[in-house]
């Protein structure tokens, strides 16, 4: 002890709280953690033994009694304490591993990342990225996203978890484009069925759509990045384009189907055995009644609808806005649609509670409920196609229904192109006044006003 005579490194010890099994036996891990900063031993602590060894241990009063020589290590033991509160928040209602835990000082501490290989895993990247969007929602920054992005990465952790169920664990410092097109060619694979996972039954034999594909891509991209601005080293070049498949023109039994007016009514009268496929059924009716894309639905989610009436014309409607192609329009509201979002207090459901995967699984467990044939064929964008054939089967002009499904972009420039509410009302005027014309030779049960 006489020999410790110059300053020394001061660590942390963070203990108790992760517990593991080893052999059947219960036990906890721990960790160490530098709080970057030097102070002679004798100003830190008194000479005690621990785990078998003599070593000065930290003693307050010894720090107090020397606080005119250690200011600065108060100050990075004040500091630690903080990182551990928000560590303590950060993983509320968790039990973290003592790994997580040390990964996540490290983040906010902003040190250079000295993680071992198993901190870089892909899944754990991405599920603590999904956590990290989540914890934006509502903050206002610049980096918030919306629901439907967040989904969109979620959709990515069950294809994780099945490749690395099939193959092995993804490693970002793996990821070489030969690991990248495999991880789609199992992916693939698995969901044939031509590769069989313990847990995991296909209900579709066929490969996922190639726009399907195309976004899980994008998404997979996106993340790499974001990895990568954490100094996370990644072999794959994530400036090649070819990394995203192409997008195809689907033309298939699959894309072609929709709903008719009598399967609707089916719909209607079947009782969902569950709360997600009692949402499925819900959305089924007002996405085949408004032909709203899935992002639209959910950026609505608690919206008000609104009356409009003159001495001709009375209807509710909806603001909706199309994400996809940065339009808007005002969307009239046909009778059965009307009734749900009465039902909800006049105010739009909340679609952003489910992932699109979960979602399209509900849509078809509730068809197939309602005995309506090849139910396995639909999912949320064979409903905005619904909304599009039953109209054009009424006798609706293509011109008219696209005043609600693919209304004029804003112009940026012109100010004779305003898209401004007037214009709105007036295409929705214009296509309730359409729906009633056809009504009063082709009445329809469903697509009509009180």
């Amino acid at each position: 002890m006489e020999n410790r005579t110059r300053p020394e490194l001061v660590m942390a010890e963070v203990s108790g709280a992760f517990s593991s099994k080893k052999d059947g036996q219960l036990g906890y891990k721990k960790f160490q953690f530098s709080l970057e900063v030097t102070v002679l031993p004798q100003h830190f602590g008194i000479i005690r033994e621990k785990r078998g060894k003599m070593g000065y241990i930290y003693d307050p009063n010894t720090v107090k009694k020397s606080e005119k020589f250690n200011k600065v290590l108060r100050n990075k033991i004040a500091d630690f304490e903080f990182y551990i509160e928000s560590a303590q928040v950060y993983f509320r209602n968790e039990n973290p591993t003592a790994e997580q835990v040390k990964n996540y000082l490290h983040s906010i501490t902003g040190r250079e990342k000295r993680k071992p290989e198993e901190s870089f895993e892909i899944l754990y990247f991405l599920e603590s990225h999904i956590k990290h969007l989540e914890n934006l929602i509502g903050s206002g920054r610049k980096d918030e996203v919306k629901e439907n992005t967040i989904n969109s990465f979620r959709n990515l952790v069950p294809l994780v978890k099945r490749y690395q169920q099939a193959k092995s664990k993804l490693i970002f410092e793996n990821l070489n484009e030969e690991l990248y097109r495999d991880f789609w060619d199992v992916s693939n694979s698995i969901k044939t069925g031509d590769l069989e996972i313990e847990g995991y039954k296909s209900r579709s034999k066929e490969k996922f759509a190639s726009n399907t594909i195309k976004a899980y891509q994008n998404y997979f991209i996106l993340l790499c990045k974001s990895a990568r601005k954490q100094n996370i080293d990644i072999p794959l070049d994530l400036t090649d384009a070819n990394l995203i498949n192409s997008a195809e023109k689907n033309s298939s039994v699959k894309t072609d189907a929709f709903l008719k007016e009598e399967d609707i009514l089916k719909v209607m009268k079947c009782k969902p055995v569950s709360k997600n496929m009692l949402l499925a059924r819900e959305y089924i009716i007002i996405a085949s009644q408004t032909g709203m894309r899935l992002q639209s639905m959910q950026e609505a989610k608690g919206r008000t609808i609104e009356l409009y009436k003159n001495n001709k014309d009375a209807f509710y409607y909806l603001h909706t806005i199309q994400e996809k192609t940065s339009t808007e329009c005002y969307t009239p509201l046909f009778l059965t649609a009307l009734e749900i979002i009465k039902n909800n207090n006049f105010q739009f459901p909340d679609f952003t509670c489910i992932t699109l995967a979960n979602l399209n699984i509900n849509i078809r467990n509730v068809l197939n409920l309602a005995e309506i044939e090849n139910s396995s064929l639909f999912s949320t964008h064979n409903l905005r196609s619904t909304f599009v054939s039953n109209l054009s089967l009424l006798g609706l002009s293509e011109i008219v229904i696209s005043s609600v499904t693919h209304p004029s972009k804003k112009s940026n420039t012109s100010s004779v192109h305003i898209y401004d509410r007037r214009d709105m009302l007036d295409k929705a005027v214009m296509f309730t006044q359409e729906i009633k014309k056809i009504n009063k030779t082709k009445p329809s049960k469903l697509y009509r006003f009180s």
